[in-house]
């Protein structure tokens, strides 16, 4: 037997099993329907009982279709959890009027429930008792913005919250064994709740002694993990459980620990003093991984072998710093192949195609508190690189050397001084036919310079890197420098940036997420070089594939044609020489950038999420300013994603529409009707996927003119796909 039948078979008779009846005089339920709600939903009221329906769809669909079954028992306890589902919303003169169950036929049955919900109640007073000791100022603070207020419908989870959040408030300033209980009298008849609340506040404690719990044999000293953490847990102030949460963190910062907790030990009642206790596990200090992966679009993709090793204390420190640990040197290596844009464009050796491999190879190293200053780490880096793009490919070294300064857990502040060395490598027709300025950068086997001192800047308070749900992000980029053009002329380039996450939903499935980007380069004469020039699409503007956003320059396409010295002649040997009638596009960056996305995030599961985005994306040629013509160069896209979650973050499918009539064609130069190295007509890609939509036939869905297609983005195709691992943002 084959393996398809055989794997249909188990199928169909798992799936026989799973939708057996309980017993064989078991009722299936039909429908089930609830009539007189008003103020809360039916499909939430429905998510509170056991009993339910059968799916329209056939039981054997997987995930789908199922079989629902009558079980008086749990329906009589599921008429029960509706009653009580309504007063936990404040309905306490909710009543289930009626419940009728009918037999529609044999073994089939359908639901119907009535209800009456009556007013809500409302609270009338909510009254503290305990909070006289505390300053004015102080019991304001403490009672300010409660979930629960005079006038609200009484909810039992903002009743929850209420205790919850006064408890909380009042531990952080200092009252750690502060005791709260709470009353709420519920008059049904007049739909009125009145609140009370006692607050034994106990003492108000300082912090005491640091105690460090560490593994048998640990290598990190006591003494170092609780100077790491003193910052926040200093003796004398007072206890709060922020401060002790952001001593975790910076715990959690040396990087060396599978685990640490820092914990409350018992109050000294006498000396009105905590101790805390640290708690650590520690990690393996060396540790290797291995993996791979694919990722690109449809003009570029590319396929990768992934190694990293890290040292988390190699000793090379301790030869200038007789005292220091824990200095760190990782290693990270990738080897791939890339393919522009495509492999069958490859195969087909058709103009500005290519492969190759590309490889990383980078090198850290960091010493933390260097200076004897907790907060002051110095970090260098040596990044050697070789990488494929459709304008040019480069190897490059590039060395940084800076300090981090963490004043606080969630703040990091890097300035750094960069020299990087780039030998471009740029197509025949570019080198042949383009100006020389339109890459400024001097190509293979000259050396392109760039020395910049760079300071970065970042706030983090997302909940996770990887997925954040919750939160924001605010980081700052300034560069300022020398580069090597056609001569050596100084930049100073500029990059904010700002994210924002909010979930919603009952279980916070929904996710909403915005991110805006500006970006601004200055030189003399707006004389940079490629390497530092903006560039968009990709993952950061959706309508656009991966650095096509940007100021563009058409080239011929080379074709093989006779040699012109002997043209005519028998023998006459074939070269590659530019047709100027047929050109296409390749981006040059820009010197003024701006890019911003909403996205809407939905966890359909544990593992799926599902998202749909609008992004906008703007690259000029010259710094934005009074004169951008926003209306034709900015350009907006509208998408859906799917994403599975995996350890390393979720990998993700985009799939994006760029709206054509918004914004006018990219610019484009080196465009004219002569022959004297500049193309006559460019290619353009007026349609999505393979010129679907566009009128054109697939064997050639192109337009050509002496300008770009008369749509918003061209001469790149309205639809792209994006295929990485990670958020968007």
């Amino acid at each position: 037997m084959s393996p398809r039948p055989l794997l249909l078979s188990l199928t169909l008779f798992c799936a026989g099993c799973a939708t057996a009846p309980p017993t064989p005089d078991a009722q299936e339920v039909d429908a089930f329907s609830i009539e007189g709600e008003q103020q809360l939903k039916e499909g939430d009221i429905k998510e509170k009982v056991v009993t339910n329906e059968s799916s329209w769809l056939p039981s054997w669909v997987p995930w789908l279709g199922h079989l629902e079954w009558f079980d008086p028992i749990a329906w009589q306890a599921d008429l029960r959890r509706i009653q009580r589902f309504y007063e936990a919303n404040g309905y306490y003169q909710a009543r289930v009027v009626e419940d009728v169950v009918t037999e529609t036929k044999p073994k089939h049955v359908k639901l119907l429930v009535r209800l009456r919900e009556g007013d809500p109640a409302r609270v009338t007073s909510v009254n503290v008792v305990g909070l006289e000791a505390l300053p004015p100022d102080m019991s304001r603070g403490v009672l300010e913005e409660l979930p629960l207020n005079v006038g609200d419908i009484f909810l039992e989870d903002s009743w929850q919250q209420t205790k919850a959040l006064l408890a909380s408030r009042l531990r952080e300033l200092g009252f750690a064994e502060v005791a709260l209980s709470g009353e709420a009298l519920v008059d049904v008849d007049g739909a009125k709740v009145d609140c009370a609340l006692t607050v034994v506040l106990g003492t108000r404690y300082k912090f005491g002694k640091t105690f460090v719990a560490t593994d048998p044999g640990a290598q990190v000293p006591p003494r170092l993990i609780a100077d790491v953490a003193s910052p926040d847990l200093v003796p004398g102030e007072y206890f709060s459980e922020s401060a002790m949460a952001d001593a975790q963190a910076r715990v959690f910062q040396m990087g060396v620990f599978a685990g640490a907790k820092v914990n409350r030990g018992a109050p000294d009642r006498e000396a009105g003093t905590v101790p805390v206790v640290i708690d650590v596990r520690e990690a393996p200090f060396r540790s290797v991984r291995m993996g791979g992966g694919l990722g690109g679009d449809l003009v570029r993709q590319e396929l990768r072998a992934i190694f990293e090793y890290t040292n988390r204390n190699v000793g090379f420190s301790r030869l200038f710093l007789k005292d220091s640990r824990l200095d760190r040197l990782t290693l990270k290596a990738k080897l791939g192949i890339a393919v522009l844009p495509n492999v069958v464009e490859v195969f087909r050796s058709a103009p500005l195609s290519k492969w190759g491999p590309v490889w990383r190879v980078y090198t850290e190293y960091e010493v933390p508190r260097v200076f004897e200053l907790r907060t002051l780490s110095f970090q260098g880096s040596v990044d050697l690189l070789r990488t494929l793009d459709n304008t040019y490919s480069y190897d490059a070294l590039e060395g940084k050397v800076g300090f981090v300064w963490r004043p606080f857990t969630d703040v990091t502040i890097f300035p750094s001084l960069n020299l990087n060395g780039f030998l471009l490598y740029a197509p025949l027709e570019l080198r042949d036919t383009a100006p020389a300025g339109a890459m400024n950068c001097p190509v293979f086997p000259n050396a392109c310079i760039v020395s910049f001192l760079d300071v970065t800047a970042e706030l983090d308070e997302r909940d996770n890197k990887l997925e954040p749900k919750a939160g924001y992000y605010l980081s700052l980029d300034v560069a300022g420098g020398l580069s090597s053009t056609s001569r050596l002329r100084p930049f100073f380039k500029v990059t904010p940036e700002v994210r924002g996450y909010v979930s919603f939903g009952k279980k916070k499935q929904f996710t909403l997420a915005g991110r805006g980007k500006f970006g601004l380069l200055l030189a003399p004469e707006n004389d940079t070089p490629i390497v530092v020039r903006y560039f968009s699409g990709g993952s950061n503007m959706r309508g656009f594939y991966n650095r096509r956003l940007s100021p563009q320059i058409a080239v011929p396409t080379l074709v093989s044609q006779e040699a012109p010295r002997c043209a005519g002649q028998a023998d006459c040997p074939k070269v590659q020489l530019p047709d100027f009638t047929k050109g296409t596009t390749l981006p040059l960056g820009g010197a003024g950038l701006l890019e911003a996305s909403v996205e809407l995030r939905w966890a359909v599961s544990e593992d799926w999420i599902l998202a749909i985005f609008n992004d906008w994306g703007l690259v000029t040629e010259q710094p934005i300013g009074a004169t951008t013509d926003w209306a034709s160069s900015l350009y907006t896209a509208v998408g859906f994603g799917v994403r599975y979650r995996t350890p390393l973050g979720p990998i993700r499918v985009d799939i994006g529409v760029r709206l054509p009539f918004f914004g006018a064609a990219q610019r484009v130069s080196n465009l004219a009707g002569t022959d004297n190295g500049e193309v006559k007509a460019v290619q353009s890609s007026p349609g999505c996927f393979f010129g679907v939509g566009s009128g054109l036939p697939v064997s050639d869905p192109y337009t050509y003119g002496a300008t770009p297609g008369a749509y918003g983005g061209a001469p790149d195709n309205i639809c792209s796909a994006h295929l990485s691992i990670g958020e968007a943002f």
